[in-house]
């Protein structure tokens, strides 16, 4: 029995440093890998390695200063039954780049995006603030990021201090300015929508103010957004109001499409010398610019400009006195010279060329980029908004988007159908008027009794 139970230990004996032996592998592995980065050949190759992962963080801080924009400029939308995959896919990048900036902490490149990439959150915070699948993830990387980085603790604590002054300081003159720029009018919005081909969205708005109020109408594009899989960028700064009514009131807001031939036979017909006025880029769609000169005096353009044609003023005392030094000519201020096209646009003039309507092909019309069927929004029967003369304009070309954009909510107010009781108002106000000239006779009567009553008046 003895010798059965022997037999019987050795092989398990054995089977357990078979079994030991990977998890002994894996020591003796990692402690060689260990005192080979201690070495200088491993630590220099270390180094070389969080210096190129590094790099990665440039992608992170590329994407912040992005969502930065983004939420100044657009108003995130993320969708009831996206918002789970989003907030999974929002910690799966935070975890990625918290990696990889935890590894390189020490690293000069992660360092400064770190610190950089902190006055950037002041504006993802203010403005999305209602979407916590979003800032929950990624404010739990930004602290550990920087908690755990490889700046020193003196400089670190002196620039947190710095970083939470910003936002506190920042968050009260937003917040302060918004009130201060809220209108004193309570608005409705009664009808919103997009329009049929989907290339325009648009709002009927009822405002009430101290007066009779009003209702407007504002048209945008809907071409302007950034549309991803599981969230919508919806653009803001380019709604343009097309119709305005006092009093308060209601009105049908009425759709059609027309086509580009029939838009242009009306304008033609309502006023035969329509005309429109070409900027640089039309002209150069239509081939204008070949043969374009314009006669310019050299005293109504900027020194720079004048430099830059190899002439300087005489009633300029910095030309006067170093004309040799810029290698210009001085004239007088009659002196005119002759630019071509390229060379006003060179510059920085913009050249500009008023064409009648009348002369213009339907081929030159679908080159500036006229559509086909053009959205046409009538009121009363009179249209308000062609999308014919809007494009011909550039009345949403992002040039002319307002840089105050980021003023607006970034919340859509709901869509009231009903509108405010306009009798109900109505009423009111009658009543606040009989009541008001009511307090006025009552005042002078008793005015006019007291001075019966003394005998000094």
């Amino acid at each position: 029995m003895s010798t059965n139970t022997k037999a019987r230990k050795r092989p398990a004996a054995r089977r357990g440093k078979q079994a030991a032996a990977p998890a002994d592998q894996l020591r003796t592995l990692a402690a060689s890998a260990k005192e080979a980065v201690q070495t200088k050949n491993g630590r220099f190759f270390l180094g070389v390695i969080q210096f190129l992962v590094s790099l990665l963080s440039l992608l992170y801080f590329k994407g912040v200063v992005r969502l930065a924009y983004n939420s100044m400029f657009y108003r995130l939308d993320i969708p009831e039954d996206h918002r789970g995959f989003y907030c999974f896919l929002v910690t799966l990048a935070c975890i990625f780049f918290g990696a990889v900036m935890l590894f390189t902490r020490r690293q000069i490149v992660t360092r400064l995006v770190i610190m950089f990439s902190m006055p950037f959150y002041l504006p993802i915070i203010l403005f999305n603030y209602r979407h916590l699948v979003l800032l929950v993830p990624l404010l739990l990387m930004v602290v550990i990021t920087y908690l755990a980085s490889g700046t020193s603790e003196g400089p670190k604590t002196i620039f947190g201090a710095v970083f939470i002054m910003i936002y506190i300081l920042g968050a009260f003159v937003f917040l302060t300015v918004q009130s201060i720029l809220q209108p004193a009018t309570e608005e409705k919005v009664i009808e919103r929508g997009v329009t049929e081909n989907g290339r325009y969205r648009y709002s009927v708005v009822q405002v009430l103010d101290q007066g009779d109020g009003n209702t407007y109408v504002s048209v945008e594009p809907n071409t302007a957004d950034v549309t991803y899989k599981y969230c919508t960028w919806f653009a803001k700064g380019y709604a343009q109001e097309v119709y305005h009514e006092r009093p308060l009131d209601k009105f049908d807001a009425k759709w059609s499409v027309q086509t580009r031939a029939e838009i242009t036979k009306e304008l033609i017909a309502n006023n035969p010398n329509t005309t429109l006025t070409l900027d640089a880029e039309q002209m150069k769609l239509l081939g204008l610019n070949v043969g374009y000169a314009e006669d310019i005096k050299v005293c109504s353009l900027s020194r720079s400009q004048r430099h830059k044609l190899g002439y300087g003023s005489e009633k300029d005392p910095i030309d006067e006195r170093f004309a040799k030094f810029f290698r210009v000519s001085l004239v007088d201020e009659d002196f005119t010279t002759s630019l071509d096209f390229d060379k006003m646009v060179e510059i920085g003039l913009a050249p500009t060329c008023e064409l009648r309507l009348s002369r213009m092909s339907d081929d030159n019309l679908a080159a500036l980029g006229v559509p086909e069927q053009n959205e046409v929004l009538t009121v009363g029967g009179k249209p308000v908004f062609r999308e014919y003369v809007a494009v011909l304009e550039r009345k949403f070309d992002p040039d002319r988007r307002e840089l105050t954009a980021f003023l607006d909510g970034n919340e859509l107010p709901p869509v009231d159908p009903e509108g405010f009781d306009l009798d109900a108002i109505r009423r009111e106000r009658e009543a606040t008027a009989v009541s008001s000239e009511e307090k006025k006779t009552t005042t002078r009567t008793t005015t006019t009794t007291e001075a019966e009553e003394d005998p000094l008046a």
